[in-house]
């Protein structure tokens, strides 16, 4: 009995080996198929002129009403009579309003103020109407989603109400302002803004910059480098060959 336990933990122990060793040998085999490669690329950017735009998006329905907005007396001779007495009139002036409601985040709210611009977008059918807005009240709820109403300044007959809009409220706006893609500018180690200036002799220059507001593209330069200036950013991709196939990975930036 005791010889048949011996013979059992030695096949075990054999088993155990021969599996251990052909772990080892796959796993060389996998390394000597697969290798990492990492390529660096130097790409250049051109400050140019752009108009950037930082706003705040959001969707609602179209809602009418109507508003009296002005009401006037006037005075007319009573008729009959040489006397001159007069004779009040009020006459009330109705204008349509046509308005829709956003519903917003708390960390976007203190963004938006009264009479921002707004641009609206709203699809009718196998069209898309496109109106401007203002931002006419802003509610602040603190037990609620805060809501923002955005007025349609200049509705015309194919506006009507019930339709859904998309609005883009215009936070902030800077006009033909020098700027560069986002991803060219970098930050130090005291997050200090600053760009690798191309200089004449094709070599680059740490520079320091002031920027403004940004967009999902452009950032404002403010101060530090004029229309036509270069500047270059480093990037870095890593590669995975394996069985002569390449697997590209997410790229990088060196800043």
């Amino acid at each position: 009995m005791k010889n048949k336990s011996w013979i059992i933990i030695l096949i075990m122990g054999i088993a155990l080996t021969i599996s251990v060793g052909y772990s080892i040998v796959i796993s060389q085999k996998k390394a000597e198929k697969e290798s990492t490669v990492t390529t660096t690329s130097i790409i250049e950017m051109t400050a140019t002129t752009a108009t950037i735009k930082n706003t705040l998006k959001g969707s609602g329905t179209v809602k009418y009403k109507e508003e009296n907005i002005e009401s006037t007396t006037t005075e007319n001779p009573k008729e009959g009579t040489s006397e001159n007495n007069n004779e009040a009139e009020n006459t009330e002036k109705i204008k349509k309003v046509y308005e829709i409601t956003l519903s917003v985040e708390d960390k976007d709210f203190n963004k938006v103020q009264e009479s921002q611009a707004v641009e609206i977008s709203i699809k009718k059918e196998d069209k898309t109407l496109n109106y401007i807005g203002r931002v006419k009240h802003v509610n602040k709820d603190p037990l609620a989603k805060s809501t923002i109403d955005i007025e349609i300044t200049n509705p015309d007959e194919n506006l009507q109400a019930d339709l859904q809009a998309v609005c883009t409220i215009i936070i902030e706006k800077a006009e033909n302002v020098v700027a560069l893609p986002i991803e060219a500018i970098q930050k130090d180690e005291e997050q200090k803004k600053y760009v690798d200036l191309v200089v004449e002799d094709g070599n680059t220059t740490k520079l320091y910059i002031k920027t403004g507001i940004s967009d999902d593209y452009y950032v404002e330069i403010e101060e530090g480098l004029n229309v036509g200036d270069r500047v270059q950013i480093v990037k870095s991709s890593t590669t995975v060959v394996n069985n002569g196939e390449k697997n590209i990975l997410k790229p990088t930036s060196e800043k």
